[in-house]
């Protein structure tokens, strides 16, 4: 996939509208165990315990999922969730943070690994400094 720099992108994003999750409901929920856990604004985030949020995407046109991690906070999972749209569905996903299109890094292919390794240091970027 060929680099583009943040530049770049935000000015092609001028003429495109960037679909959020806050201005897209999510669906309501059928189970239970998911309806207490997941987060009520940010897609693919769900709290694991007190302390850890953790974030997985679906591959489009299968029923497997993409793992993206665990972290401290629903914010950083949201990133990786957003690093992870952006590689399986383009400018067309719906994202949490309007500015994930600019200030998130894209991943080398579509491939998991690939995802998965970009979607941790989009993430680790947006670490709050109180936890360092």
């Amino acid at each position: 996939m060929e680099f583009e720099s943040g530049s770049a992108r935000m000015l092609n994003l001028l003429d495109k509208k960037v679909m959020l999750a806050s201005q897209n409901p999510k669906k309501r929920d059928g189970r239970m165990k998911f309806k207490e856990t997941r987060h009520p604004v940010y897609r693919g985030v769900r709290r694991k315990n007190p302390q850890k949020w953790v974030c997985e995407i679906r591959e489009p046109n299968k029923k497997s999922r993409i793992w993206l991690g665990t972290f401290p906070t629903a914010e950083m999972a949201a990133r990786a969730h957003d690093v992870a749209v952006i590689a399986l569905h383009g400018q067309s996903g719906c994202l949490n943070f309007a500015d994930s299109m600019w200030k998130l890094p894209i991943p080398a292919s579509t491939m998991a690994k690939d995802i998965q390794r970009t979607a941790a240091e989009g993430a680790k970027a947006f670490r709050p400094a109180k936890l360092d």
